[in-house]
């Protein structure tokens, strides 16, 4: 017997290393141990083809479709604008409605209108003609 204690692990009769390479096993596993224990948690890498199917996707879905994001803002656009030219119309039917009701608001329309388009005139008022149409006469 030699000077080792029992349960050791038998020696190699050549070398005799076989114990300091168990050795540094054991030292290598709690090593590890320690840096795993006290390391931070594995993140969990994407691959790149998820990346690029991302990238495409969010081309695809920004622009290119017919349903795209920048379609549907410049839809939104368009709607907003229709929605304030459909309050203008309402506000100005609105008025013109109100004119129609009011007697005196149609008498002054009517006076104008006849006045303006058919040539009417006061009594004791008058009304010169002026025609842009007809070609400037000759000065004798």
């Amino acid at each position: 017997m030699t000077g080792r204690p029992i349960g050791t692990g038998a020696v190699s009769a050549a070398t005799g290393h076989e114990d300091r390479d168990v050795m540094r096993d054991i030292g290598r596993r709690i090593q590890r141990y320690r840096l795993t224990r006290y390391a931070p948690t594995r993140r969990l890498s994407v691959p790149r083809w998820a990346w690029i199917a991302l990238g495409v996707w969010a081309l695809w879905a920004g622009v290119v479709s017919d349903h795209s994001f920048y379609q549907l803002w410049r839809l939104e656009r368009a709607g907003a604008r229709e929605r304030a030219n459909l309050e203008r119309t309402r506000v100005e039917l609105q008025r013109l409605e109100q004119q129609t009701r009011d007697p005196r608001v149609r008498l002054s329309e009517a006076e104008r209108h006849l006045r303006e388009e058919d040539g009417w005139s006061r009594p004791n008022e008058i009304i010169y003609r002026i025609d842009d149409d007809a070609p400037p006469r000759a000065k004798p």
